[in-house]
Parts: C-alpha cells; structure tokens; sequence
C-alpha cells in the first residue's frame, strides 16, 4: 500500500526538525499551565495571573529587533542549540525551587521574564528556518503543518498538565519540561541541510532597523501584523482560564487543562485543512474572516457558565485564529526576502507574541477591576471591531497567494 505523505514530509530534514520541535513545545505547554495555575493558587489574584502575561510580553517587544538580527547574522542551528540548554536551565531551576518549597510570585514572574529573553531570539530563528528546510511551493504547507505540530503540543500538554497537576502539583510538570528541551537539541544536530540562505546581515544599527523598514513598506504586512497584535491584546482569554476553571465552571486542574486544550484543537483542525487539502488563494479575505470567528466565539465564551458550552467556543477561536495566522504567516514569507526574513520574523513576533501576552495583562486588569466575564466579554467585541476596521483597506481584502507567488524568490 503506497502512503502518500503531506507536502512538508517528504523532506527528511523538515521530518527531523518537526519531531524536535512537537516534544519541546509539549514540554513548554507543562510550564505554560503549570506557572499559570501556581500563581493564582498563590496569590488567589487574576491580576497576579495576568502580570505572568506582562512579564512574557515586555522582553519579547523591547528585544524583538535585536532578536531577528541575531536570527540574521548568526549561524541559526548553533543559536537554536544553545537557546535549547538556557531553556532547560530555566525550567530546571524552577524544578529545584518548587522542591525546595522556595517559589513565590516573583519567582514565578522572574521565571518569565527569562523565558521572555530566550524567546525573543529563538521565536524569529525558529520562523526564519522553516522555508529554508522546505521547497518554495510547499512553504504553506510548512508553515501550516509546523502549526499543526504546535497545536497537537497544546492539546496534549494542558491534559497532561491538568492530571499532574491535580495528582502531584506543578513540579513534575517543570522537571518534564526540562527535560524536552534535548529533543530539539537532538533534532537540530542531524539535519543537514543550512538553516538559512548564503547571504548573512552584518551586525549594526541599520540591519537592526531593517526588518522594521521593511514592513513599515509593506502595507499587506503591516496591516496583518496589527490585526493579529489587537484582536490577540482585545480577545485573548488565556489569563482567566485558571478563573474559569476554579471559580466560573468549578471544574478544577483537570478543567483546566481541557480549557487550554480546547483553542489547540481548533487550530489543528484549521491548521490540517490548510495543510493538506483546502486550496485558498484569497488570502486577505479568509484572514479578515478568521479572526472575525475568533472574536465572536470569545464573546460567546465570555457568556458560558457551561463547560461543554465553553469548551467548543474556545475549539472555535483556535480555528478562527489559526486560519488567519498560517494565512498571514505564509503572506509574510512569500514576500520576505530571506537576507531579512528573521528580522522580519522578529517584527511580526513583537506582534504576534506581544499581542497575547499583554492581552493576558489587559484581561487581569478588566477582570480585577469589573470581573472576569466582563473582561472576557469586552476583548470579543474589542476584536470583532478591529477586524472590521481593518476591512476598509481594499489592497488587504484583495490580497492574493497567487499574486505574491508570481513575485520573484529573493
């Protein structure tokens, strides 16, 4: 029986990166959970809780420039590696504290500040690498089974994290979590192929500003990277999920865990159907409507008090989102050349990342200040609007994949 693999699987080096890559990010969803629950059975405080959002937010936009010309002017494998073992020392000494009975709040906000500062180089290496293990043709399919693996690591992380938490408490998750790091220092070691084009940025002021310039010209680009930065700061809910579970839904660590998986899983779906089978050329358009989905779930999320109400609403504002931001991403590459792709990766990560993260902090400041619903409900209709306003731009709505792949490889 012949087995006729995805696009993106027929290259062996794509294969090694992504088998790295699903371990490590399943291992980042232990801690992502666990840091989340840990604060606010700490502090009893969802202002607290979205200060964890603060903190991942801050380094990740100040550093974001310097992030994506690290991405262009190093050897990206060996930056890779090495942001793989400071990984794995932060999660280890949070494994050691937790042990010791030493974490408090700001151990726990230090803690993310740190994983902030390895981010904001390693999310924009990580982005800047996958059209280079791909041919040009299959970069959607890349970039969407990428996000598949990322949104499978999602949906089984927070179960796992939800059981070890209600049976042991945040420190396994932490130990576990250090330990997948060696998974992608693995993965990294045996591909073959270079990680970026011959053409290297020299460090400096301009190749610093360069990646900026260069979306500052793309209106295309620009305006994608607002849509996702403001319907993420409106709409994301993440921060009141451990209120949702303990207080709102009464459902406890192992609801928890269902919750954070629940947006996962609808991305996945949305991820695999842009991965394999569903042609899009409107790009613009399915962008638009992405996100419009993704706000109209969360205010239907906002409004639930059922979890089996809640946890398709959640599933619907992954898949909004995920359509839109494989979309987006794949405009991006398209129209990059690779000589800045990491800068440009590390301007679209101040966005992309920032968006969530301060969103997190927005949604604890409304919620400590009006209640949780209230926040939640707000961020809905904040992003609903902004997908409309965004939709007045006529070169947005038009926007093509066919246009951008006639565009000469650079």
């Amino acid at each position: 029986m012949h087995v006729t693999l995805p696009p993106a699987l027929r290259y062996r080096d794509f294969r090694l990166y992504t088998s790295g890559a699903i371990l490590s990010n399943l291992g980042t969803q232990l801690t992502t959970v666990a840091m989340a629950w840990h604060m606010y059975q700490l502090t009893n405080s969802a202002f607290q809780v979205g200060l964890l959002g603060l903190a991942r937010a801050l380094p990740r936009i100040g550093l974001a420039l310097f992030g994506g010309m690290v991405a262009d002017s190093g050897d990206r494998r060996r930056i890779l590696m090495a942001l793989q073992l400071v990984n794995c020392g932060i999660s280890s000494g949070l494994t050691v504290l937790k042990l010791a009975g030493l974490i408090s709040p700001s151990t726990l906000l230090a803690a993310a500040v740190l994983f902030a500062f390895s981010s904001s180089v390693e999310t924009p290496t990580r982005q800047a690498v996958i059209p280079n293990l791909v041919g040009r043709q299959d970069i959607r399919a890349a970039i969407a089974f990428n996000s598949t693996q990322r949104n499978l690591a999602k949906i089984v992380g927070p179960c796992i994290a939800g059981v070890l938490l209600a049976v042991s408490g945040p420190g396994l998750c932490y130990a576990l979590d250090a330990a997948s790091w060696f998974a992608m220092l693995g993965a990294l070691a045996f591909i073959r192929k270079p990680l970026q084009g011959l053409a290297k940025a020299r460090a400096s002021v301009e190749a610093l500003l360069a990646g900026a310039r260069f979306v500052a010209r793309q209106q295309v680009i620009f305006a994608f990277m607002v849509l996702d930065f403001g319907a993420m700061f409106f709409g994301s809910s993440i921060a009141l999920l451990p209120i949702y579970a303990r207080d709102i839904l009464a459902v406890g660590p192992i609801g928890l865990g269902l919750l954070y998986a629940a947006p996962a899983l609808g991305a996945m779906l949305g991820a695999a159907l842009l991965s394999t089978g569903l042609r899009v050329d409107k790009a613009g358009r399915w962008v638009l409507m992405g996100f419009a989905v993704y706000g109209i779930c969360t205010i239907g999320f906002a409004l639930s008090r059922l979890l089996w109400l809640s946890l398709p609403l959640l599933a619907g504002t992954g898949l909004g989102d995920e359509i839109g931001a494989v979309l987006r991403s794949t405009s991006n590459q398209l129209l990059t050349p690779d000589a800045v792709r990491g800068r440009v990766a590390a301007v679209n990560g101040a966005f992309v990342n920032g968006g969530p993260h301060l969103g997190e902090f927005e949604s604890g400041v409304v919620a400590a200040l009006g209640g949780v619903q209230l926040s939640a409900l707000t961020g809905g209709i904040g992003a609903v609007l902004l997908v409309a306003a965004v939709a007045m731009l006529p070169k947005v709505r038009r926007f093509t994949l066919s246009g951008a792949l006639q565009l000469p490889a650079r």
